[in-house]
Formats: C-alpha cells, structure tokens, sequence
C-alpha cells in the first residue's frame, strides 16, 4: 500500500540548470596564492629531508670508504708488507731485479717504436 502511494507521488520538479559566472567557477587569484602556499608547505619539509638524507649518505659512504681502506692496510701489514698481486706494488725494483714483466718486458712511454 504504501508503495502505491510512493509510487503514485510525481517527483518534485528539479531546478533549472543556470548559467555560472566565470568568476563563479574559476578559484581566481586568491586561489593560485593559496594553493602555491599550500604546494610550498608541502615541498619545503620534503626537501629538507631529502638534504638530510643524501647528506647521511654521503657521511656512510665515506665512513665505509674509511674503515675499507683501514681494513686492507691491517691486512697489509698482516701479510708482512706484501700487496695482493704478489708483492709488486707497480714500482720499479730498487736492488736491480729484472721487472715483474720479463727480461724482454719493454716498459711503455708516450711515443711509439716506429715513429
């Protein structure tokens, strides 16, 4: 019963549809400062913290660096002085011994043979 008499009730009339204004529907100047100040209170905190984070790691970075190159020079001066490739550290010998690459080994300058 009670849905026949919802049903038999004519909808109200809807509003007529107007025409806006453009300065109804655009936010206008006060809007483009308010959302610039909104975007830049957004930004600032987040770039700050990106500041703080690249500096950490760059500190890390060096820190690692330092504690790498302090690890292979105790482990240098454990293996009595020797570096990894067999105790040549790229200089020429001082006591007159022939050089890591041979007898034949011709060591390398900035110009070539045939020139």
């Amino acid at each position: 019963m009670i849905l026949a008499v919802l049903l038999a009730e004519s909808p109200s009339p809807s509003p007529e549809p107007s025409e806006l204004q453009a300065w109804e529907a655009s936010p206008g100047l006060m809007g483009f400062v308010f959302g610039f100040f909104l975007l830049a209170l957004a930004v600032i905190p987040l770039f700050r913290s990106m500041v703080k984070h690249m500096r950490r790691v760059e500190h890390n970075a060096e820190v690692r660096r330092l504690e790498e190159e302090a690890a292979a020079e105790e482990q240098e001066q454990a293996d009595g002085g020797e570096t990894s490739d067999g105790g040549w550290d790229g200089e020429k010998p001082d006591d007159g011994e022939p050089s890591p690459g041979g007898a034949g080994h011709r060591e390398q300058t900035g110009s070539s043979p045939g020139a």
